[in-house]
């Protein structure tokens, strides 16, 4: 999958809401999505991004799944789609409608499909905060999801 114009990509309203309801427990993580194989982290501080990975199911992430979420986060934080805050900022301000709640005007949520992965994109506008959050989700079940399912 290309990522050229992924900020045109971006969706307001969540295509995969099951994933959300697909919870279980982790030590010393405690309730998590299932599906959920890591999320990244960034805030940009006036010069550019910088960003953490925070493995969650690590387990279930191939080379390729890695490879994916990568390149979804060099395209989002590209020149030609989110170079700096401001950028950000004026993007999540003209999508009102993705704002997390009607009294929140500096948190917004998107979501995009890859190709092996679907992504939670939440945007927090605040200067010094963290500002973006790439959420990587497992596009097909688990296999231990599956088993639980036909019980």
């Amino acid at each position: 999958m290309q990522y050229d114009n992924i900020i045109g990509e971006l969706k307001a309203n969540c295509p995969f809401p099951q994933f959300f309801e697909e919870t279980d427990q982790l030590p010393m993580l405690g309730t998590g999505y299932r599906r959920k194989l890591a999320h990244i982290r960034a805030d940009y501080d006036g010069r550019k991004w910088w960003n953490t990975i925070w493995p969650y199911h690590d387990e279930l992430a191939t080379p390729e799944m890695r490879k994916e979420v990568d390149a979804v986060y060099a395209a989002l934080t590209a020149q030609d789609a989110f170079p700096n805050l401001s950028t950000l900022t004026a993007f999540c301000m003209s999508h009102p409608e993705s704002r997390v709640n009607e009294s929140r005007s500096d948190e917004f949520n998107f979501y995009l499909e890859g190709e092996l992965c679907c992504y939670w994109l939440r945007c927090i506008t605040r200067e010094k905060d963290y500002n973006l959050y790439l959420h990587a989700f497992l596009k097909s079940a688990p296999e231990a999801l599956c088993m639980e399912d036909m019980l």
